[in-house]
C-alpha cells in the first residue's frame, strides 16, 4: 500500500519538475530538487515556491524523513514571513521547532528560532528580536554555516536600525555582507544590499542610501521582483526627501511593476505610502487618496489586535515547550546527580582501600627513597658546579674578544703607517711625523694593553664590575688621545671642550675605557673625511644621573638598523666604515653589557647621511665612595 501511494505522489509531483534525465528519479533525489526549486522562488514567486513546497511536503511525510519535514517547515514559515501573514509564518516555525527538537538538528533549530526572531520584529519586541538572532549567530558561527550567520546579522540590522541605533546596525549590515559574499547567487544577497540602503535612508544619509540601491539595480545576476521593487520604492522615498515629488512617482510606477508581481504586502504598503505622499505634495489629492487607502488597508492586513494576540499566544507556546525542555533537563541533572552521590560514595570506599595499600607500600620503598634522594642532591650539586664552569668559560671567551677587539684598531693604525713607509709614499718629514705618532700609538697601545692585561687578570674568574668614582672627564680625555693616528688619517677632529672638568661618575675605570673607546672608534670609522666628532655632558632626567654625548657628521644609521641594535642581545652584523674600514660587531654589544653591569644606559638616535649621536647616562657622585661589587 505504502509502494502505491509513493508511487502515486512521484506521479503528481513529477510532472510540474524539469528532468535532466531520463532515468528514473529516486524518491530522496526529487525531494531535495522540490526544496532546491522551492528556495529559489521564495522570495520572488510566492505561488510557484508553494507549489513546491506542498509536493516536498507530501512526500516527505511519505518517505517519512521528519528532518526533511522540518526544513520544508521553515521554508514555509519564510513564505508565509515574506507575504506578511505573521500567524501562519510562526504556525509553521512552531512545527519545525518540534521537529528539530526531537531530531537535535542544531541547524534546523537555528532556522527556526530565526524565524521566531523575525515574528517579534514584526510585532515591535526589537529587543527579544535582536536577543534570539544573537543566539542564531552564536549556532550557526560553531556549525559553519556561513550563510546562516549572514542571514542573522541581516535580520538584527533591522532590529538595531528601528531602534535607532545605526552605527551598531551598520556593523551588523557590513557582517552580513562579509559572510554572504560566497552566496552573491542568492536572493538574500540583494536583499542585504536593499537594507544597507535603507539603514543610510533612515540614518537621512541620502547619497550613501541611492548608492546601495543602485547598487542593487546593477546587480549582474537575476534579479528578484521583490529586490527590484525595494530598490525603486527606496529611489522614490530618497527623491521625495530632495522635494522631487514627480521623479518620486515615475520611480514609484517603476517600482509598481514589480511589487504587483510579489504577494508582500509590507512592501505594498511602502510604496503606497511613498506614493501618496509625492502625489500629495505635487496637489494631485485624488491619487493621493487612492494610495492613502491602500497603505490602510495593507497595514491592517499586518498588523490588528486579533492577529498580535494569535501571535503572541504561539510565542508563549514556543516558550513553555521550551521551558518544559528545560525542566525535563534539570530533573535528568538531578538524577545524574544522585546517582553521582551514590557513586562517589563507593569511590571513596575504594580510595581509603587503596591509600591503605599504598601505606603499606610506601614503608617497603622509604628506604630506597632516601638513596635516591641523596644520589639527587649529589646530582643537583655536580649540576650547580658544571653551570658555574660553563659561567666562567663563556666569560673567559668575552675577556678573549674584548682584547682582541680593544688591540684590533691601534695594530690597524701601525700596520697602516708601516705599509705607508714601506710603499715610499712618504716625504722627509712625512716620515718624521709618521715617526712621532708610531712612537706614539705603540705608546698609546702600550698603556692600553698594560691597563687591560691588569684588568683581565682581575677578572679570570669571570667579569666583575667595580663600580669606583671616576672623573669622568679625565677619561674621556685619556681614550681621545689614544686615537690620534685614526682622526688624523681621517682628517677629523674630536672637540671634547664641552665636558665638564671633575664630574665623578660611578663607574668601572677600566670598563668605562671599553665603552668610550668603541663609541669614539665607532664615530671615526663611520664619520666622513674632513668632519667633526663632538662630545658634551647634559643633564639627565633624574638628578642623579649626567649624560655623556658622541656625535657626528658620517653617514648615520638606517631605521631597520637601529631596531636590529635595540632589540638584539647577541652582537649584530657590522657594516663598513666610510673607508671600508671592517668591524666585528662585538662593539655595540659589549657597551651595552657593561652600561647595564654600571647601572647606566645608552641611546643612539641617527638619520642616515646626518651623523650619529651616542647618548651615555652615568650616576654621578659628588663625593667619593667606597667600591661598589655588583
Amino acid at each position: 500500500m505504502f509502494h502505491l501511494i509513493l508511487t502515486i505522489s512521484l506521479i503528481w509531483a513529477i510532472p510540474h519538475f524539469e528532468q535532466e534525465s531520463s532515468d528514473k528519479i529516486e524518491p530522496e533525489v526529487l525531494l531535495d530538487s522540490l526544496i532546491s526549486k522551492s528556495e529559489k522562488y521564495l522570495y520572488s514567486e510566492w505561488d510557484s515556491a508553494y507549489s513546491y513546497l506542498s509536493k516536498a511536503d507530501s512526500l516527505s511525510r511519505l518517505l517519512e524523513e521528519e528532518n526533511k519535514t522540518g526544513q520544508i517547515a521553515n521554508l514555509f514559515g519564510t513564505l508565509y514571513y515574506v507575504e506578511g501573514d505573521y500567524v501562519e509564518s510562526i504556525r509553521y516555525y512552531s512545527i519545525a521547532n518540534e521537529i528539530f527538537t526531537k531530531t537535535q538538528d542544531e541547524a534546523g533549530l537555528s532556522y527556526a528560532l530565526n524565524g521566531r526572531g523575525l515574528i517579534y520584529l514584526s510585532q515591535n519586541e526589537l529587543e527579544k528580536a535582536i536577543e534570539i538572532f544573537n543566539r542564531c549567530i552564536e549556532i550557526n558561527k560553531k556549525l559553519g554555516d556561513t550563510y546562516g550567520v549572514g542571514r542573522n546579522y541581516f535580520n538584527r540590522s533591522i532590529g538595531e536600525s528601528d531602534l535607532g541605533q545605526f552605527e551598531n546596525a551598520h556593523r551588523s549590515i557590513d557582517l552580513a555582507l562579509e559572510y554572504l559574499s560566497e552566496h552573491q547567487d542568492r536572493v538574500i544577497f540583494t536583499m542585504t544590499l536593499n537594507r544597507a540602503g535603507k539603514i543610510y535612508f533612515d540614518e537621512g544619509k541620502l547619497e550613501e542610501s541611492e548608492k546601495y540601491y543602485k547598487r542593487v539595480l546593477d546587480y549582474p545576476g537575476e534579479l528578484s521582483n521583490w529586490a527590484k521593487a525595494f530598490a525603486n520604492t527606496g529611489l522614490a522615498e530618497i527623491q521625495i526627501a530632495r522635494g522631487n515629488p514627480q521623479k518620486a512617482l515615475e520611480l514609484g510606477e517603476i517600482a509598481q511593476e514589480s511589487v504587483t508581481k510579489t504577494r508582500g504586502f509590507w512592501d505594498k504598503g511602502r510604496l503606497s505610502k511613498a506614493m501618496m505622499t509625492a502625489n500629495e505634495q505635487l496637489g494631485q489629492f485624488e491619487s493621493a487618496y487612492e494610495h492613502s487607502r491602500l497603505y490602510k488597508s495593507y497595514s491592517d492586513s499586518l498588523y490588528n489586535e486579533n492577529k498580535n494576540a494569535e501571535i503572541s499566544y504561539l510565542q508563549l507556546l514556543l516558550a513553555n515547550a521550551e521551558n518544559q525542555d528545560l525542566l525535563q533537563k534539570k530533573e535528568l541533572a538531578e538524577s545524574n546527580a544522585e546517582f553521582n552521590k551514590k557513586f562517589t560514595f563507593i569511590l571513596i570506599l575504594a580510595l581509603i582501600g587503596l591509600i591503605i595499600g599504598f601505606v603499606l607500600y610506601g614503608r617497603v620503598i622509604k628506604q630506597k627513597e632516601k638513596i635516591n634522594k641523596v644520589l639527587l642532591e649529589k646530582q643537583k650539586e655536580i649540576q650547580v658546579q658544571n653551570e658555574k664552569l660553563e659561567t666562567i668559560n663563556e666569560e673567559k671567551n668575552k675577556l678573549f674578544s674584548i682584547l682582541s677587539h680593544d688591540l684590533k684598531a691601534p695594530i690597524n693604525s701601525v700596520k697602516q703607517l708601516l705599509e705607508l713607509d714601506e710603499n715610499g709614499l712618504l716625504d722627509e718629514d712625512e716620515q718624521k711625523t709618521v715617526r712621532k705618532l708610531l712612537i706614539k700609538q705603540v705608546s698609546d697601545t702600550d698603556d692600553m694593553l698594560r691597563k687591560l692585561l691588569r684588568w683581565s687578570h682581575a677578572q679570570l674568574d669571570g667579569i666583575l664590575t667595580k663600580r669606583t668614582s671616576t672623573d669622568l672627564s679625565e677619561v674621556v680625555k685619556e681614550q681621545v688621545d689614544q686615537l690620534g693616528y685614526q682622526t688624523v688619517s681621517k682628517n677629523i677632529s674630536i672637540d671634547s671642550s664641552l665636558v665638564f672638568d671633575n664630574i665623578q661618575v660611578l663607574v668601572d675605570p677600566q670598563q668605562l675605557r671599553i665603552v668610550l673607546q668603541n663609541c669614539l672608534q665607532n664615530s671615526i670609522k663611520f664619520s666622513n673625511p674632513d668632519s667633526n666628532i663632538k662630545l658634551w655632558n647634559s643633564s639627565h632626567e633624574n638628578d642623579d644621573y649626567i649624560n655623556l654625548h658622541i656625535k657626528d657628521e658620517g653617514i648615520g644609521i638606517t631605521e631597520e638598523k637601529l631596531k636590529e641594535i635595540s632589540s638584539q642581545v647577541v652582537r649584530v652584523k657590522s657594516t663598513e666604515g666610510t673607508q671600508k674600514e671592517k668591524g666585528t660587531g662585538l662593539g655595540l654589544l659589549l657597551v651595552r653589557q657593561f652600561m647595564e653591569k654600571n647601572q647606566g644606559a645608552i641611546s643612539i638616535q641617527s638619520t642616515p647621511n646626518e651623523g650619529t649621536e651616542i647618548i651615555l647616562s652615568f650616576e654621578k657622585i659628588n663625593t667619593l665612595k667606597e667600591n661598589i661589587d655588583s
